[in-house]
């Protein structure tokens, strides 16, 4: 908690922000029915999260975690370029030409992961470096499945029903879980920080594991392995809160402070594992019939609940120096954004559109105001005389 992510990773979060800026204004406008948008921007706005707010700020939470002083320039401004092209692509409805910018985004995920892996000669192992290289591994994979999926699409190889469902599948559980509770980890302290502990390594290969399993099975219909998916991430979610329960307990939860989006992180493992579990008994048989509100649920509680609270703790890490900058925000970016997104898996889940009509806005302002306020505090901490590096 006392070190902050390398200034080379700041063009990488500015990058992440201004992308999920974009994010956000089609969720407002989606999820408050404003705006009937057809399948390529909703495409667009999926991935512009998941690749450039979640994927983009875990490349520079791993550079955090592993202490690193550098990020080679063509690896971060070509994972940008990548991203970019990639919701352009999607956002235009170019079938086509999917295949080919996901390659660049592929080759991207592919260095960064091999990059990640030669930081790790060297250095003592901990619970969030074990949890973010295995995540890499999964990221690897769904990004290989995800050029697949691209390519059947566009009509260049046979289409496989369970590549559609597999290549999220692992996006979502095998990769965003992991990769997000490593960054909880980090901003929690603890034992797991330090070194390695057989908790915490056990808890990480039971997330990796669960996310293979999760894919292989809806991909060739093995329904055990979506059970062995379930047990596992009961498991591995029970131990994660049985490892930080003193920690959780003690949070000042109207103190602001970066442990506290951790600790929230952490929290909504629970709804998010609740939701995928019903769905994996509910629908094992069939995953095609899952109602689309109950993965909407899913994704959100993931992408938002999980992911979200954990890059904004990192971001108040980065902008730390400069905490006095909007201070009165903090505690409207921290309880709009956790209780608009209760609000609109509620929503989602009971099927009721007035609530997610109510929680989608106060969910969108307060990342909105929150992008911004960090924003003004990493631009005050980059305008004192110290390069950004390269």
């Amino acid at each position: 908690m006392d070190r902050t992510p390398a200034r080379t990773v700041t063009p990488l979060l500015f990058a992440a922000m201004a992308i999920f800026v974009f994010t956000v204004v089609i969720g407002i406008l989606n999820g408050t029915d404003l705006v009937d948008f057809g399948h390529g921007t909703i495409l667009a706005h999926v991935h512009s999260g998941t690749l450039g707010w979640i994927t983009l700020s875990i490349f520079a939470a791993t550079t955090w975690i592993f202490g690193a002083e550098r990020l080679p320039r063509l690896l971060r401004d070509g994972s940008i370029a990548a991203v970019v092209a990639y919701v352009l692509a999607f956002w235009a409805n170019l079938t086509d030409l999917r295949p080919v910018t996901g390659t660049l985004m592929l080759a991207a995920i592919v260095w960064f992961a091999a990059w990640t892996f030669g930081m790790r000669r060297g250095q003592a192992l901990t619970v969030p470096k074990l949890s973010m290289l295995l995540s890499q591994v999964n990221l690897v994979i769904g990004g290989v499945l995800g050029v697949i999926l691209g390519l059947m699409l566009s009509g260049v190889i046979d289409y496989s029903d369970g590549m559609s469902g597999a290549h999220p599948a692992m996006m979502v559980v095998g990769y965003l879980i992991l990769a997000g509770v490593a960054i909880d980890e980090q901003l929690i302290g603890g034992p797991g920080t330090e070194t390695v502990t057989r908790g915490g390594r056990v808890q990480a290969w039971l997330f990796f594991l669960a996310g293979i399993f999760l894919a292989v099975g809806i991909l060739f219909e093995v329904m055990p392995l979506l059970g062995l998916n379930l047990l596992f991430e009961v498991i591995g979610v029970g131990i994660v809160l049985a490892r930080h329960r003193s920690r959780l307990s003690s949070i000042g939860w109207n103190e602001p402070s970066p442990a506290r989006f951790g600790a929230a992180s952490v929290v909504f493992l629970v709804p998010a594992l609740a939701i995928l579990g019903y769905v994996i008994v509910r629908y094992s048989e069939n995953i095609d019939a899952t109602p689309i509100r109950l993965l909407l649920a899913l994704d959100h509680a993931t992408f938002i609940g999980i992911l979200t609270n954990a890059i904004f703790g990192l971001l108040f890490v980065a902008a730390g120096a400069r905490r006095a900058v909007w201070s009165w925000a903090d505690q409207l970016v921290f309880w709009g954004i956790n209780l608009g997104i209760a609000g609109f898996v509620v929503g989602l889940l009971a099927d009721a559109a007035a609530i997610k009509r109510v929680a989608t806005p106060i969910m969108g302002a307060a990342i909105l105001l929150g992008l911004a306020t960090v924003a003004m505090r990493l631009s005050e901490r980059t305008t004192e005389g110290e390069p950004l590096g390269a």
